[in-house]
Formats: C-alpha cells, sequence, structure tokens
C-alpha cells in the first residue's frame, strides 16, 4: 500500500518531536525532585545555546569535543611538550593532583572517575557507579567528588582505592572546596553552600548551609585560613566570604561570564579568574578584588593551574593551554587537543 508523501513527512517530523518534548517532560520530572526549578534551568539552556548568532555557533563547535573526547593529556609545562595522552571513560571533565604523585579526573557522561599515576602515566584504577561526578579535589589523601544526579559528595580513599562514604548535601552538588570542612556550591537555583564535616570518617555528614550572597558556582579555599573565594552562575560577579562568620568580604565585577576561580597558594595574596565568555583569565588581589593583571588570547577560558613561576589556563575553543610565566610576563599556547576543561598540576621526579 503506498502511504502519501504528506503522512511520511508529518511521522517523520512528529516522531523526533515527540521524542524530543518527552525528554524535556522527564528531565523537568528529574529537577523538580532534586529541587531545581525547571523552567529557569531550561530558560538559561536554551539562551546560552541559541540564544543568539554565537550561542549558535558556540554549540554546534562544542558538540563534537564533547562526545568524542576521552583522553587526559600530560604536558610537560617548562618546554610544552605533550608527553603523554591517557585513555580514560568518555567525558573526561574536571581534574584534581596530590602534587607528587595521583592524578583523579572525573568523567560525569560515563559515571566514573580514574586514578592516574603521574609518575607511569597509567590508569591505576577507574571507580564507576557514580550518577554525574562532577568535580573533584583531593586533601589528606581522600578525594572528594560531587555526584550531580545523586546529591552526594563522595569520598574516596586514594591509598584503599575504594570509596569509603558518601554523604548527601543537597540539590547538584557542583564544585567543592577541602579543608577542616569540605564546602559544596550547587546549581543556580540554589543560593547557598554546604559545608561538610570531614575531619572524623565515622562522623561525615553535612552540616550547614551558609549564604553567600547568590548561587556561587565555583570555589577555592584560602590556605589557613577561613576564607573562601568564588565565582556566581551567569555572571562576571567574584566574591571573598569568611567562611567562619558567613560574612561577605567583597563582591566585584570583573568580566562577562566569569567560571572559575583559584587562590594562588604560592604567593598568598592573590587570585586568578577565567572569564569564559571573553577568553580572558585575570589576576586578582585577594584582600579586595583589585584586578592587578588581564591576559587574552584564552578562547573559552576554564580551569587554571600553577607551579611557583608558571600558570596555565585551560583554553576550550581553541584546544590549547595558555601558559603564562610570571618572572618574564609572557605568555605561550600549547595545543593539546579538542575541548581542554580541567587543569591540575602534578610534580614528577
Amino acid at each position: 500500500m503506498n502511504i502519501p508523501v504528506w503522512r511520511r513527512l508529518g511521522r517523520a517530523i512528529l516522531i523526533p518531536v515527540l521524542a524530543l518534548l518527552t525528554a524535556l517532560a522527564i528531565g523537568a520530572m528529574v529537577m523538580a525532585i532534586f529541587g531545581d526549578d525547571p523552567v529557569r534551568a531550561y530558560q538559561g539552556l536554551f539562551s546560552g545555546a541559541f540564544g543568539n548568532g554565537r550561542a549558535w555557533s558556540t554549540t554546534i563547535r562544542k558538540m563534537t569535543p564533547l562526545i568524542r573526547t576521552g583522553l587526559s593529556v600530560a604536558v610537560d609545562l617548562p618546554t610544552g611538550n605533550v608527553i603523554a595522552r591517557i585513555r580514560v571513560p568518555p567525558g573526561p571533565h574536571n581534574v584534581a593532583a596530590t602534587g607528587d604523585r595521583w592524578v583523579m579526573v572525573t568523567s560525569p557522561p560515563a559515571g566514573a572517575v580514574t586514578l592516574v599515576d603521574a609518575r607511569s602515566l597509567r590508569v591505576v584504577k577507574i571507580f564507576r557507579g557514580f550518577g554525574y561526578p562532577h568535580d573533584v579535589e583531593i586533601d589528606g589523601g581522600r578525594a572528594y567528588v560531587t555526584d550531580e544526579a545523586r546529591g552526594q559528595l563522595v569520598v574516596i580513599s586514594i591509598a584503599g582505592r575504594r570509596v569509603i562514604a558518601r554523604v548527601p548535601v543537597g540539590p547538584r552538588p557542583h564544585d567543592v572546596a577541602v579543608g577542616d570542612l569540605a564546602i559544596v556550591t550547587h546549581g543556580p537555583s540554589q543560593p547557598d553552600l554546604t559545608l561538610v564535616e570531614v575531619s572524623d570518617l565515622d562522623r561525615l555528614r553535612a552540616v550547614r548551609r551558609m549564604a553567600v550572597g547568590g548561587p556561587a558556582h565555583d570555589i577555592s579555599k584560602q590556605p589557613d585560613t577561613a576564607n573562601i573565594y568564588l565565582t556566581y552562575w551567569g555572571s562576571g560577579v567574584v566574591g571573598a566570604v569568611d567562611g567562619g562568620r558567613g560574612r561577605v568580604l567583597w563582591r566585584r565585577q570583573i568580566g562577562s561570564l566569569v567560571h572559575h576561580v583559584q587562590f594562588d597558594y604560592f604567593h598568598g595574596r592573590r587570585l586568578w579568574v577565567t572569564d569564559h565568555e571573553t577568553g580572558r583569565a585575570y589576576l586578582l588581589s585577594s584582600r579586595d578584588g583589585r584586578i592587578l593583571r588581564s591576559l587574552g588570547g584564552c578562547p573559552g577560558a576554564h580551569h587554571v593551574a600553577f607551579t611557583p613561576r608558571l600558570a596555565a589556563f585551560a583554553c576550550h575553543d581553541s584546544s590549547s593551554l595558555l601558559v603564562y610565566d610570571t618572572a618574564t610576563a609572557r605568555t605561550r599556547p600549547i595545543r593539546v587537543g579538542a575541548g581542554p576543561h580541567g587543569l591540575a598540576v602534578a610534580v614528577r621526579p
């Protein structure tokens, strides 16, 4: 039997549309369960992905690297040489290092976290069973992973090679900084931080919430103080908070769409932030947020990491790192492959 062309065309259009609507409905239910506002989330999603011509081109440009990438790249920063490409589960995103040996890599789409030996540049173990592991930080022989899908902070013993705790922390935990407490940011509809007791393995628990002047995106802690530094969702604002008193110390409009912040623990009185929208990195005074230096040439700027002399920035849209020499004030790009995002520094003997 011949089916009319208009009916075949109608089916070809209707089935994908129904599939899309069903997926959106399921996504809205999941977000509602985790306490997020589906309408606000979808507005941000479609505005960011398709709101203007630049957004369209950026969305198309980023799709392929996110789908195909399953590599972590080891780079010798002084020479700029790529010394290894390490196969990890698909979608590697954030990375943390102990400094002397161990590196942890999250792969959110694969629900996995990978432990890498920086000396041998080999995978030691892949931890699976996560919903959507986003961020990872290492402190005191433990790795702390935010599982966005399950609302948990997952604690891994690096020496024991095992998960030792899963702590409920509330909806959509995003980034984490660790000191005497683990401090967790959440999604854009959650205005407060969550503070987690981590000093006693038998009493790992969320202890309180803390308001910081708006929904925080990324977070970095200043060692040996209560000070924390934050970026805020969908803005160019950077802030400093006294975590002990819960008091905002300063807030400044720095850029257009500031994503990531990292306290410079080698220097002790400054921090770096990156502006994803403008492709710039800013060196700020940790005391008051004043801009001390501004660097360009890092399209789609994401994370930053440093040595005592060098600062490196992940330039997502140019498939490269930008390395800044603090002694000479010179920058140079290093090509590393599609879509770099997370960065960490490990010292190899």
